[in-house]
């Protein structure tokens, strides 16, 4: 009886996977849309090719609601984020991924993880050292943690090569923002060049998230 109980109310992975999945992906364009809408009334000129996510986020730099509503929104989601990866390990270990790399992805995760809530709750006119160290814990753990996740998914049967794909997305937009960042630091590129690739990166990491809520929170998955 008590086993019959128990099977009963356990929740499957990819059940989970896809209430976590669901749950981030509505918060995430939430946090985005209630932070630019809060700060179109004083910046009319707003345009994703001239103003960075971080003009918005940093309280030195726009007060009020605006770096209110997204610092928030973040600081909740980094431990979301994590749910999800967690969630995924267990989904793709059912498919046939490894110990090696579940340790891997948890381990390189919580790296990102802590990037996140680092730079996050340290804006960079406050502590640039603290939020730039953030940064690049998060940027790497991203583009590691992508990285591996992409290979092992192209690897595994069962798994539809967009997941894969969206992976390696997600990893050449980091990096071409990062390099474009890079050339606006030396003075090789304007201001506003590296704009929109910062919220391509934004998209691209909800739409992966999104793919991966959708094919992998089904109960099998088809090649």
């Amino acid at each position: 009886m008590l086993d019959k109980i128990n099977n009963q109310t356990n929740i499957s992975t990819p059940a989970a996977l896809r209430l976590v999945g669901i749950i981030s992906v509505v918060w995430a364009l939430l946090t985005v849309l209630t932070t630019t809408v809060s700060y179109l009334p004083d910046h009319p000129d707003f345009s994703m090719f001239t103003t960075y996510l971080s003009d918005m986020s940093d309280s030195g730099i726009t007060p009020g609601w605006p770096p209110i509503l997204f610092n928030t929104g973040t600081l909740i989601a980094a431990p979301m984020r994590y749910l999800f990866i967690a969630l995924l390990v267990l989904r793709l270990t059912q498919i046939g991924a490894g110990r090696a790399f579940s340790i891997t992805v948890l381990v390189v995760g919580i790296v990102s993880t802590m990037g996140t809530v680092l730079m996050t709750a340290v804006p960079f006119s406050f502590a640039q050292p603290i939020h730039m160290l953030g940064i690049a814990m998060y940027f790497l753990g991203v583009v590691v943690l992508q990285t591996v996740i992409g290979i092992k998914e192209w690897s595994l049967k069962g798994i539809v090569k967009l997941l894969p794909g969206l992976s390696f997305l997600v990893v050449i937009v980091f990096f071409v923002f990062a390099a474009l960042m890079m050339l606006y630091e030396k003075g090789a590129v304007g201001r506003n060049t590296p704009v929109i690739w910062e919220w391509l990166a934004f998209f691209s990491s909800v739409i992966w998230l999104f793919a991966h809520t959708c094919l992998l929170g089904k109960k099998a998955t088809k090649n």
